[in-house]
């Protein structure tokens, strides 16, 4: 039978271990992703609603030029990443605008806007000749930053379609031409000056520099936005021209989270994780990532990033079919085995029950003995703790209920010895007719201050009578930097002490405490709080101060 059952267990390992366990995603940020990618509807209807509120704003008010065009330029700005025909739309409305037509810098500020929105949706024509007619002698400067800095985005993007094409380093070279006009004129803390350097940089050959520059520099940026997206994601491809694909797969995941949570459906990342993805085998998640990204590229309208997914879907789907289909067929022999392994197992649990009951006829009676002395003894263990608990409060509360009593009895003497005194001084002062001094001793609060300083005497001696080693106790549950100085045959207890005393004696009202100690209520909230601040275990601090022993 042991033979059998090898035999069978090492067939079901067989076929468990036929197809090759893909190696999984350990980045934490791919948890964050997938759960980013499960509320995407959300974030899209919230940015949707964004946009709405935003348009519906200024409805039914009649608008001058000018607020109509930084109308339309906002939205056009909402609509960057999100919405091509929308963008195009409030873009296209300023470009046909009389202040555009009648100032040529709004002319080229808006068509240099709108050659960006035509080139990152592939339309690389008219986004050229749009350029085309802008003379950058004629702009300002910052305009001018603009225009090089779109020239160098649009040859990157005919580059991207261009690779392994003779073509490719043409585009290149042209892009790295404006990335030098723009650095010539550019403020060096923008964000053009700083991401066309590190780019001119990493295409010169120097990536240690361009991946320093950009490390410095992306968390100066909030993640969800597009900026961080960008830069995240040329941080990415930066790394891997430094064959450094932990790094590269690293920031590729910041900037595709950074997209999904801005709603920026014009990316990249999630298209460049799913090829990584598929190159490791783990073909459910590209497949998923990749579908996000076509999604994404189609509800933008983007051409450029749709043909770019296209190229990657036929291998992951093939892919993802291949391995899908393998998980059947080992899933359908992992099932066999099972039947037949789950077949002997009931026959040899019907021979092993036949047994059991022939030991149980013989082990019924000693079992049922057994388990009522077990039984007993257990309830007789519950009775014994409960009997040494309560052994233990009963000497500890005739022990306080003593101590106090003494304490309370000399106490109350002494303040009435002083009472009479202090009422013999106010019958003299006022027979002499000594208001004045009777009126000062009236207002002074030094009785009241030495009746208190008395209370507190007593107080502590009672206290620390019953609890002699209640300062060490406390200290084992505080940190080694916050423990109170313990000093030789003291008789005298802290503020902070005596609060923590009141609560070992049942007292935990922060009213009552403030009553008995002459204090406010936020210095006894002050003073609780601080001291759990300071504790090891500050969830529990105050119940473990409760169980200190008295000896």
């Amino acid at each position: 039978m042991k033979k059998v059952f090898a035999a069978l267990y090492a067939t079901l390992m067989m076929s468990a271990c036929g197809n090759p366990i893909a190696s999984t995603s350990r980045d934490p940020l791919y948890h964050v992703l997938d759960s980013l990618i499960d509320k995407h509807d959300d974030i899209v209807a919230a940015k949707i609603a964004q946009i709405s509120s935003l348009s519906n704003t200024l409805q039914g008010i009649t608008l001058t030029p000018e607020q109509e065009y930084d109308r339309n330029l906002r939205l056009y700005e909402e609509y960057l990443a999100f919405r091509f025909d929308s963008a195009y739309h409030y873009i296209n409305r300023n470009m046909q605008s009389l202040l555009t037509a009648s100032d040529p810098e709004r002319r080229a500020a808006c068509a240099i806007r709108m050659a960006h929105i035509l080139s990152v949706s592939g339309i690389f024509n008219n986004a050229r000749l749009l350029l085309g007619s802008i003379s950058p002698a004629q702009v300002s400067v910052e305009t001018r930053i603009a225009y090089y800095n779109q020239q160098a985005e649009l040859n990157l993007y005919r580059s991207e379609m261009a690779q392994y094409t003779p073509y490719f380093m043409d585009y290149i070279d042209s892009t790295q031409y404006y990335r030098q006009l723009l650095l010539q004129i550019a403020p060096k803390e923008s964000f053009e000056y700083i991401t066309n350097r590190a780019s001119y940089s990493c295409e010169q050959g120097d990536v240690k520099g361009s991946i320093r520059q950009f490390e410095e520099y992306l968390p100066t940026l909030r993640p969800g936005d597009r900026r961080y997206s960008i830069v995240a994601s040329t941080l990415a491809y930066f790394y891997w021209k430094d064959e450094n694909p932990k790094q590269q797969e690293h920031y590729l995941l910041l900037s595709a989270v950074s997209d999904l949570r801005g709603a920026i459906l014009e990316n990249n990342a999630l298209r460049e994780l799913a090829a990584i993805l598929m190159e490791r085998g783990e073909y459910e998640r590209a497949y998923r990532y990749l579908s996000r990204a076509s999604n994404d590229a189609q509800q933008y309208g983007s051409r450029l990033r749709s043909m770019q997914v296209a190229r990657l879907t036929p291998l992951i789907t093939k892919a993802y079919d291949a391995g899908r289909e393998r998980a059947q067929l080992h899933t359908s022999r992992l099932l066999t085995a099972i039947s037949v392994i789950a077949l002997l197992l009931f026959c040899l649990i019907l021979f092993n029950f036949y047994l059991l009951y022939k030991r149980h006829i013989t082990n019924r009676k000693i079992n049922m003995m057994n388990g009522e002395l077990s039984r007993h003894n257990e309830e007789m263990q519950i009775v014994n703790a409960q009997l040494s608990t309560l052994n233990s409060q009963m000497k500890e509360a005739n022990r306080i209920k003593d101590e106090y009593i003494g304490r309370f009895l000399e106490l109350c003497s002494a303040l009435i010895h002083r009472g009479e005194e202090r009422h013999k001084f106010f019958n003299r002062l006022a027979r002499d007719r000594k208001l004045e001094d009777l009126y000062a001793e009236l207002k002074s609060g030094t009785a009241i201050n030495e009746g208190i300083k008395l209370f507190h005497t007593n107080f502590d001696t009672a206290f620390l009578n019953i609890y002699p080693d209640f300062i060490s106790e406390v200290n084992r549950l505080m940190t080694p930097d916050n423990q109170f100085e313990v000093m030789p045959d003291s008789t005298r207890l802290t503020t902070e002490l005596r609060v923590l005393a009141l609560i070992r004696l049942g007292i935990t009202d922060n009213q009552k405490i403030a009553d008995i100690l002459r204090s406010s209520i936020t210095t006894i909230y002050t003073y609780r709080s601080k001291l759990k601040a300071r504790s090891i275990s500050k969830d529990t601090f105050e119940e473990d101060i409760q169980k200190i022993a008295s000896y």
